[in-house]
């Protein structure tokens, strides 16, 4: 992963970015600020492989296990990765990522790890692979 300025030239086509409406600080019901006057709104974009977005996913689905990730709206899967990407540095996903499919093997999350992966492809589906885990 690099970091590219706005004056680099892009080698590889992008696909077009996901819109949100997820503000952190302004759409959560806890009032993340404080009560203090939003300055500005910042927008982030990140380039995410499969594999980060899945990892992302998981890490917002902790303590969700009465939950049916198959059932869950692509809104509220883009909404838990928006959310785990505000808690982790992309840094942190891409690490994690390079690893994630690896639990695919270990058969105590694996139908999990499935179900995380058909969850990011409905949310993502862009570059969803054609197979199905």
């Amino acid at each position: 992963m690099t970091i590219l300025s706005h004056t680099e030239a892009r080698t590889v086509a992008l696909p077009p970015a996901v819109p949100t409406d997820y503000v952190f600080g302004a759409s959560d019901t806890n009032d993340v600020l404080g009560g203090e006057d939003v300055h500005a709104v910042v927008t982030l974009k990140v380039a995410m492989t499969r594999d980060m977005l899945a990892a992302a996913f998981d890490l917002a689905m902790r303590g969700a296990y009465d939950e049916s990730i198959d059932e869950l709206p692509v809104e509220e899967i883009r909404h838990r990765v928006e959310l785990s990407l505000h808690m982790e540095s992309p840094w942190d996903l891409l690490r994690d990522g390079a690893n994630f499919s690896d639990l695919l093997h270990d058969e105590s999350v694996a139908e999990q790890i499935r179900a995380e992966y058909r969850a990011i492809d409905r949310a993502y589906p862009h570059m969803a692979l054609k197979e199905n885990i």
